[in-house]
């Protein structure tokens, strides 16, 4: 794949994060001060959504709306920062900043702009139940607020609240408690704006959400898919599981899908998910790029990026947020010292121009560049937009490119390796036929073993040339090479034209092996005679004198194998059926014939009636005891 299709394809890919994005507006919206936002000059169907942070009001210890007759130490309302959490606030009675359990209310008095059209409040989330209140009137709330752990029930869902067309100033109030987080208080942000633009935002989110979903948790199961293919390569389970636990974040955060479709669930379940969904990801990430750059990262690292996040992933499963949760600052720096380590090593993959290095490294530099924008925005101090999303979609789709591009590499080497084991074969297939490793039941040459063996009833022909040392001691070395060749050009497509197969030439002889029926090794043998009366004619032809050859056929059982042992071995036929072919075969000399078969072979023929033959009576074959009868064929 080369560059430019790779961009068109990410362009294509990234359009639906880009078209619902975060709208971006030019106006930076105001901050409350002691208490009060002052939005009269926010022209909501312009200007956009506000949030609401800055300095709001707060009451440690007081539930004045809910549960007036709570009676807590503090007497006055302080200032303190949206969003944040109250384990910063100094001077709290009763506050342990390390584990900030306890309630309390927040108010803000907002002013907004007359004829503002009909506005709604988006809530995220609140360490960790919440009830929100406009003029005194309940209008939402996550969980149940408490004065207790026993009264008190955590839960986490994005709510988006229509407050109507408001034309005077509103008080806006949060009661907050937590009995179950280190952190306690209002550590998101509310934001406010028209019906239609925080409807926008909730789709927007949506959208991206389950864009996100769905790309990634198919490259998740694309890449278990091919590691289930090939499992010496990690690297396909590796990204997939990585690719896994950023799904199951995307469900358990933001809109909070899964919450939402499960709200009787117990909050620590979900909890839980969300913590060791974003632990996981770490270590397997780490091993994916691990198995992709093999011995560029050290295994002591590794391993201690391992035990670490086993250990706090440990705790969160067995331990309640109010002990695990403290683990989420040390991760994080953890986490700092690993992306640290990262680029560290994609730079030094880079300058070695290690194969896909250089995506590798723009992957991460894209995901720590939404993450840094996503961070400078949320505290106002630049006006892009939210990135992050896009940045992790440009993230994990250069690492599934990645991954392809290496499976395709992988897969071209092994196309180029059975291609050249294809003419492996081939040639090998010249020193053992084909049909030999047929008979043993084998597919090729690799899967011959010492001892491979198989009885079957053949009809054996033995040929060979008469009188070849003399004709030998006629010519030279190269010459005599050329003659046989020649010779065996012509005979060996016959024996294969009728089913037969050359076992082995024998100098200037030959063995071949008929698995069917008798009918063919004559045929193949006296086509073989008429082939020898036209090289003959050839050889007449430039004044050289003509050769003879004599031709013995037997059908019989026989072993067909491999002898010799494990580092030289050899394909070969063990029977007293050869023995007996070779001894007829030598026979021809004796009574001046071209082709004699025995009486074995003579009464197996399906036709003997499309030739003559004739009867020679018993001969007694050197090496036996006892006599055979032998057939010649005439005419």
């Amino acid at each position: 794949m080369n560059r430019s299709l790779l961009f068109s394809i990410l362009l294509v890919s990234i359009l639906p994060l880009l078209s619902c994005g975060t709208k971006v507006y030019p106006k930076i919206a105001p901050r409350a001060e002691k208490g009060v936002l002052d939005l009269k000059d926010w022209n909501f169907a312009e200007d956009g959504i506000v949030p609401l942070d800055g300095e709001w009001k707060f009451q440690w210890l007081k539930l004045p709306i809910s549960r007036p007759e709570t009676d807590g130490k503090s007497e006055n309302p302080i200032l303190v920062q949206v969003p944040g959490n109250w384990n910063q606030i100094p001077h709290l009675p009763g506050m342990n900043p390390l584990m900030a359990f306890g309630y309390g209310t927040y108010s803000l008095k907002v002013l907004p702009r007359k004829n503002s059209g009909r506005l709604m409040i988006h809530f995220q989330a609140a360490g960790t139940a919440a009830s929100i209140y406009l003029d005194g009137k309940k209008i939402g709330g996550n969980g149940v607020v408490g004065t207790d752990p026993n009264s008190s029930r955590p839960q986490y869902l994005p709510l988006y609240i229509p407050i109507g067309e408001p034309n005077k100033e509103m008080i806006l109030q949060v009661e907050v408690s937590n009995f179950n987080h280190y952190k306690g208080g209002l550590w998101e942000s509310l934001r406010i704006g028209t019906e239609n633009d925080l409807l926008s935002f909730r789709d927007s989110r949506v959208s991206n959400e389950m864009f996100l979903f769905g790309s990634i948790i198919i490259m998740a199961l694309y890449h278990f898919g091919l590691f289930s293919l090939r499992r010496r390569d990690r690297t396909g389970l590796y990204f997939g599981a990585f690719c896994a636990s950023i799904c199951l974040r995307i469900f358990v955060t933001g809109e909070r899908f899964l919450i939402q479709k499960f709200p009787d669930l117990p909050w620590e379940f979900f909890n839980k998910l969300e913590y060791l969904s974003f632990y996981m990801a770490v270590p397997f990430f780490i091993y994916y790029l691990d198995a992709l750059y093999p011995h560029s990262f050290s295994a002591k690292i590794r391993k201690f990026c391992l035990w670490f996040n086993l250990v706090v992933s440990g705790m969160v499963v067995i331990t309640p947020a109010s002990i695990y949760s403290h683990t989420l600052i040390p991760f994080q720096i953890v986490l700092l010292f690993i992306i640290v380590w990262f680029f560290k090593v994609l730079i030094r993959l880079v300058r070695g121009r290690a194969e896909g290095s250089l995506m590798a490294l723009g992957g991460v530099l894209a995901l720590t560049a939404a993450a840094v924008n996503d961070s400078l925005y949320a505290q106002a101090v630049i006006n892009t937009g939210y990135y992050l999303p896009l940045g992790l979609f440009v993230f994990i789709f250069v690492q599934s490119y990645l991954l392809s591009f290496r499976f395709s590499q992988a897969f071209l080497y092994i196309e180029r390796l059975s291609d050249n084991l294809l003419e492996v074969n081939k040639a090998y297939s010249r020193f053992v036929p084909l049909a030999f490793l047929k008979f043993l039941n084998k597919n090729d040459i690799t899967e011959i073993g010492l001892g491979d063996q198989v009885q079957r009833e053949m009809t054996i022909l033995f040929s060979d040339i008469r009188s070849f040392t003399q004709l030998s001691e006629k010519m030279t070395p190269k010459d005599n090479f050329d003659f046989l060749n020649s010779y065996m050009r012509r005979m060996g497509p016959i024996i294969r034209k009728h089913g037969g197969f050359i076992d082995k030439y024998l100098g200037d002889g030959i063995m071949a092996l008929f698995p069917n029926l008798p009918d063919q090794a004559l045929e193949a043998a006296m086509e073989m005679l008429r082939e020898l009366e036209a090289l003959n004619e050839s050889r007449a032809d430039r004044n050289y004198e003509p050769i003879k050859i004599g031709i013995g056929l037997h059908t019989g059982t026989l072993m067909l194998g491999t002898i010799g042992e494990e580092e030289r071995m050899d394909g070969t036929v063990i029977s007293d059926a050869v023995n007996l072919a070779s001894r007829i075969e030598g026979l021809t000399k004796e009574f001046h014939a071209n082709l004699l078969l025995s009486d074995n072979t003579y009464r197996k023929l399906k036709n003997r009636k499309k030739y003559s033959f004739k009867k020679l009576g018993k001969v007694r074959v050197k090496g036996k005891s006892n006599s055979s009868e032998v057939y010649e064929v005439v005419g």
